[in-house]
């Protein structure tokens, strides 16, 4: 679904994803480089090269932009095999979002062992204010303060490694940032993060404690962000989500469309693992 899409809006798209989670991998401090294993690469912008070695993780293992502005031809993806084996990592992914140049990059994947893992959805707004959301949590921006159990939080509830938390919160604070907890009383149960790119607010870092959702706290921390990129002249707001299927459900998309999140366009990801596919 990308036909109504201008080029300029789907560059921005996707780049702005890029631009955030670059800028998460230079947030980390000499200490959590060393202990999660951290490299990064945006040669031109495009591709990303993320690479967190302590985790089999694969949102934070994986190649994003790979083919804008530039062809790419099959000693790139031997270059990208290499990289990730070198590093010690068992499986990462690689997006392909809708300017991806050259037909045959899709069959180059699958000739060095990529196989079609599964979608996620681009999904966008504008900056139009956002529905009252009826909660009993108190929503605040927070700042190196917080950081700790806004990593704290994060890590637990994506199921990332510890050592990841400290990552995690050597972001708060940074230039282009804007992360925010919701709470019950003095506890903090919910997170969320804004990264401004240009015209886009990128958003991410949603996590709410098991015990703490259905109190709206997602729904809060939306509104806060719509109307922080509103104040700071945003025209769009953008995020990525698994793809909803028969076979899937996946909460996180309905909640964004709920908000006034439009489809952009799927992004399909290729995954490459040293290890045997399942049966």
């Amino acid at each position: 679904m990308t036909a109504h899409l201008s080029h300029g809006l789907l560059e921005g798209l996707e780049r702005s994803e890029i631009a955030a989670w670059g800028d998460f991998y230079r947030a980390a401090s000499a200490e959590s480089i060393e202990r999660c294993g951290l490299q990064v690469s945006e040669p031109d912008g495009a591709p990303l090269i993320a690479i967190a070695s302590v985790a089999d993780v694969l949102g934070l293992n994986r190649v994003a932009g790979l083919g804008m502005g530039k062809t790419v031809e099959a000693e790139d993806i031997h270059d990208l095999v290499a990289r990730f084996t070198a590093a010690g990592v068992p499986r990462f992914f690689v997006q392909l979002g809708p300017q991806a140049e050259g037909p045959d990059l899709t069959a180059l994947l699958v000739q060095h062992g990529f196989r079609h893992y599964n979608n996620w959805v681009k999904l966008y707004r504008d900056a139009a204010p956002a529905p009252e959301v009826a909660t009993d949590l108190t929503v605040r921006v927070i700042d190196r303060d917080g950081a700790a159990e806004f990593g704290r939080i994060v890590a637990d509830c994506f199921g990332w490694p510890e050592a990841t938390s400290h990552w995690v919160a050597d972001l708060v604070g940074r230039s282009g940032w804007l992360h925010y907890m919701a709470y019950d009383g003095p506890i903090p149960v919910a997170t969320a993060a804004l990264y401004i790119y240009h015209d886009y607010a990128w958003i991410d870092f949603a996590t709410t404690l098991s015990e703490y959702r259905g109190r709206g706290a997602q729904g809060a921390l939306l509104a806060h962000r719509i109307e922080d990129a509103r104040q700071r002249g945003c025209l769009y707001l953008v995020v990525e989500t698994a793809e909803e299927t028969p076979q899937k459900s996946a909460p996180s998309f309905r909640n964004m469309r709920r908000y006034g999140f439009q489809e952009a366009y799927v992004r399909p990801n290729y995954i490459y693992s040293s290890q045997p596919a399942p049966a």
